[in-house]
């Protein structure tokens, strides 16, 4: 570390020695010195590529390849200027880092080394096009596809994938007969296919390569993605409903004991489509994973009736998340005579079980459903509370008395969690004469849930109870009381909304400033202008936005000052609040937005620039990329570029 405060030039050699340290922790440092002296001089450069060449130390040549990556573009004309090197290894190396660095200008060379005499070359520059990701490679990809090695076009069929761009299908198909390539085609055939491809794929669903069956899967749900639904039916869901209770949707479902979460989504969703049974305890046991339960119950929905029966015999050999899954497929189906099942739920081991068996009975409401979810109010488990607290609320429009004497209990009680617990359900009920009580509670708690529960009650004294919570002394029952007054709705609304728009705290301006933008009543005008003198970060955005939503385009003159705000935030608000009406403030202002000192306002202003003005922003884009200095904003402009060419 001392030999940070030191000259490079002076501490050069020892720093490549403890870049190829046996200490992987002194080789960090030793990278972490060399960056922090940019820019290196050219022959510093070129010492440190040098360093490539040293096969017998492992980590001194993969620290030299990281500082390099690392130094990026000044670092790029000297590393191309070694693609002739004679060290094929050198040139592989070299290839591999001017991919990491997604540099464009080097792409001729890369494009040249597709020919280079050693395989491996060869296969790097394919593999770092697709990193680069230049539409200009594609041609030169699609010729190697003509040749005959076909390692090589594994890997291009890898990069077209990640260029994205459209290949004809003519190109792809041939390499189907080829079993080595079937995979990475159908890979290919999910990103850059369209309608012609579904007999290909549907046919790889037949293919005796697990890989390839499973891959054919994924590209065909893919695509099946951009469809619309009568084109889904026509194209994929009827020719895989014909796959049900064949030997080829035996191997699909057996595909789900997979780990890959892509494949296994993909896989899901087809045996869905398929509706074949065997695929409901695979489902099942899938859905333990929280970021697969999604598309595992819409799965087993799709299948429908034949599956319950089947989970309902597995329930008992169940662990706690698939039986959380069958409850929940319970309520969903609907059908009687699971009751016994669901109330036994309410006590499992597994809070998710009794969750969501709270849940099911008030979805479903059996005789007796209030009071034995009323008692897991106790639960200490949150999840548990709330799915009680869900379950309640459902079953207030079919048990009112049973859930009102549970309010009852509640409200009689000191624990402010449970007086709070009554007021969340009292709305349901409807019980505005309570909730106006609870407005009032000594809990500041309670008296936001009261608040936000009386927006849903239809009576003539929760407006006024409504209107007083905007003076509580706590801002959060204020702010609670202004998204209630907006929630209502109604003319009678605009005048306690507008005196809130004087409150002390940000906040509660800022709701009411959202709930007059919904209310769209244009009497509300002059307090929202007034309040715009004063007005700063969040509560000036809120403004900004409320007077659009009120004046429309012709009340934007605030809206365009503010591009010229000190806060770069109110500066991108305004900037998406004037592209909501078109497209006439650009030529005005444009130039100083793309000299705007933040590049979070550059990057949204030409990411407005190109929506409104598609093809005819692409000199304008053109000029900005020039003089861009911002990675992130570079980044965004090449890649709007590409979409309008």
């Amino acid at each position: 570390m001392s030999l940070r405060r030191r000259p490079f030039p002076e501490v050069m050699d020892l720093l490549f020695r403890a870049m190829g340290d046996d200490s992987w922790r002194v080789r960090k440092e030793a990278v972490s010195v060399l960056l922090q002296a940019q820019p290196l001089q050219a022959v510093e450069i070129e010492a440190l590529i040098a360093l490539l060449r040293s096969a017998d130390n492992a980590g001194l040549r993969n620290s030299a390849v990281e500082s390099l990556e690392r130094i990026g573009e000044p670092a790029v004309e000297q590393l191309c200027g070694h693609l002739g090197d004679p060290d094929h290894d050198l040139r592989k190396f070299i290839i591999d880092i001017l991919g990491n660095i997604r540099c464009a200008t080097c792409l001729p060379l890369l494009v040249q080394a597709l020919e280079d005499e050693d395989m491996n070359v060869r296969v790097a520059a394919a593999e770092n096009l697709g990193k680069i990701g230049d539409g200009r490679a594609l041609p030169h990809l699609l010729k190697v596809l003509d040749g005959g090695e076909v390692w090589l076009k594994f890997t291009v069929l890898d990069a077209l994938a990640l260029i994205g761009a459209p290949v004809p299908l003519a190109k792809l198909e041939p390499l189907l007969q080829e079993g080595l390539l079937r995979r990475a085609t159908y890979d290919c055939l999910g990103v850059l296919g369209d309608k012609k491809c579904f007999p290909l794929l549907l046919e790889g669903l037949h293919d005796k390569a697990k890989n390839a069956r499973e891959a054919a899967t994924i590209a065909l749900m893919r695509l099946r993605g951009r469809l619309t639904p009568q084109e889904q039916e026509e194209l994929v869901d009827r020719p895989l409903k014909d796959l049900a209770g064949s030997a080829t949707a035996k191997k699909l479902i057996d595909s789900l004991h997979g780990e890959e979460p892509v494949m296994i989504s993909a896989l899901a969703q087809a045996c869905g489509i398929m509706g074949d049974e065997r695929a409901a305890l695979p489902l099942v046991r899938v859905a333990r994973a929280e970021r697969l339960r999604g598309v595992c119950l819409e799965a087993l929905r799709r299948i429908g009736d034949p599956v319950l029966p089947l989970l309902l015999e597995h329930f008992p050999f169940a662990i706690a998340a698939e039986r959380a899954v069958i409850v929940h497929l319970i309520a969903e189906t609907g059908r009687p005579g699971n009751e016994e099942l669901l109330f036994a739920a309410l006590e499992d081991d597994g809070a998710e079980v009794r969750r969501c068996a709270a849940v099911a009975l008030g979805v479903l409401a059996p005789e007796g459903a209030a009071a034995r979810v009323g008692r897991l109010l106790d639960d200490e488990d949150p999840q548990v509370h709330e799915g009680v607290l869900d379950g309640l609320q459902r079953l207030a429009g079919k048990d009112p008395d049973g859930v009102s004497a549970i309010c009852s209990e509640l409200l009689r009680s000191r624990d402010a969690r449970r007086r709070r617990d009554a007021a969340i359900v009292l709305g349901p009920l409807g019980d505005g004469e309570r909730l106006a009580r609870l407005v009032k509670d000594e809990d500041a708690t309670v008296r936001r849930a009261a608040v936000a529960s009386l927006a849903r009650v239809d009576l003539p004294q929760a407006l006024g109870a409504l209107a007083l919570s905007l003076s509580d002394e706590e801002p959060e029952v204020r702010v609670a009381a202004a998204q209630a007054l907006a929630e209502r709705g109604g003319h009678e609304v605009l005048a306690p909304l507008s005196v809130a728009l004087n409150d002390t705290d940000p906040w509660v301006q800022t709701a009411a400033l959202k709930g007059l933008a919904s209310l769209g009543d244009p009497e509300a005008l002059p307090g929202v202008t007034a309040l715009l003198e004063q007005a700063q970060g969040p509560v000036l955005i809120a403004a900004l936005s409320t007077l659009g939503a009120l004046g429309g385009a012709d009340a934007l003159g605030p809206v365009r000052s503010a591009l010229y705000n000190g806060d770069e935030e109110v500066v991108e608000a305004a900037i998406g609040i004037l592209a909501a009406y078109g497209a006439d403030w650009i030529d005005e202002h444009g130039q100083a937005l793309l000299a705007h000192p933040h590049w979070m306002v550059r990057r949204s202003f030409v990411r407005a620039l190109a929506q409104l003005q598609g093809a005819d922003a692409v000199a304008v884009l053109d000029q900005a990329l020039a003089r861009e200095s911002d990675p992130l904003v570079k980044g965004e402009i090449v890649e709007l570029l590409d979409r309008l060419r």
